[in-house]
């Protein structure tokens, strides 16, 4: 059996329609967990127009971060019986024929996430794409959250999503985390799923072109650096530390080069670095 759990916090009811009714068509059932948004009746309303259960709704009363919702519809289906659960954004939309793509692969040993090809949007243009592969799977070392196809065993085995993360490499966190314990992470050719891409500006060069960027908050941007910095740390023996280290540093150089609040920017970057070294690391078997 397989269910499928929605993150929602203050969504474009519209998107989230779209996304809940692509999603309801495929699976068994949906659950909900909701951030505290400012629009929740809105979610609730559309959620009993798609056929799901009011018991099937968590509403929670603050934000408490997208690891900690994760964890929430994982561990309500987990206690339904169920074995796999498609972890979706608000602001995803599956391909219709996303989930039954990925289904004849969820018997398979070992597979911790199934993940599908992904394609970033804006509203008015494609910006980003996984990259293509030939075959009908491929091993990979990370993927988002939405559209994951989620092993319910090996989660509650590695014990679920990183809650301290709240945001940012919640996502890198659980494949990595999978991946060393034995699980593989893999993508699936021909199963998709559209993501609006958050905000994004123009900003233009010297030389007259104009390149875009994606704008993050000076709250969203702290968690960027302290999560990536605990990342790092934690997981140094499985990942390209220098990869890593040197994608931090370049997309902050690039902010403050083109944001104008480059103080915001500044004091969130230098705050999330060292708050991600001061962070304890408890290693995966739990021994500090």
């Amino acid at each position: 059996m397989i269910c499928a759990g929605i993150v929602t916090y203050n969504p474009d009811i519209s998107l989230f329609k779209e996304c809940l009714g692509r999603v309801a068509a495929q699976v068994d059932k949906v659950y909900i967990a909701d951030n505290g948004s400012g629009n929740v009746s809105d979610v609730i309303r559309c959620a009993g127009e798609a056929g799901c259960c009011h018991n099937d709704i968590i509403c929670n009363e603050d934000n408490l971060g997208i690891a900690r919702a994760l964890n929430q519809v994982c561990e309500a289906a987990y206690n339904d019986g169920y074995q796999w659960i498609l972890t979706m954004d608000q602001d995803s939309v599956c391909d219709y024929e996303m989930v039954a793509g990925m289904i004849p692969y969820t018997d398979q040993d070992n597979i911790g996430i199934l993940a599908p090809e992904v394609e970033f949007r804006t509203d008015k243009e494609l910006i980003a794409s996984t990259k293509k592969f030939d075959t009908a799977t491929q091993n990979i070392r990370a993927c988002i959250t939405s559209g994951s196809l989620m092993n319910l065993k090996a989660w509650k085995q590695i014990g679920g999503f990183d809650e301290w993360l709240f945001i940012d490499h919640v996502d890198n966190e659980i494949c990595t985390h999978l991946i060393k314990e034995g699980y593989s992470v893999v993508r699936v050719r021909g199963a998709k799923l559209y993501q609006r891409a958050g905000e994004m500006k123009y900003k233009k060069l010297l030389s007259g072109k104009k390149i875009l960027l994606p704008y993050y908050s000076k709250f969203r941007n702290y968690y960027i650096c302290r999560n990536s910095v605990f990342y790092i740390r934690k997981y140094k023996k499985e990942i390209n530390v220098r990869h890593e280290s040197c994608v931090l540093i370049y997309s902050q150089l690039v902010k403050l080069l083109f944001e104008r609040k480059r103080w915001d920017t500044l004091t969130s970057t230098v705050k999330g670095i060292v708050d991600g070294f001061r962070a304890p690391i408890v290693d995966t078997e739990g021994e500090k």
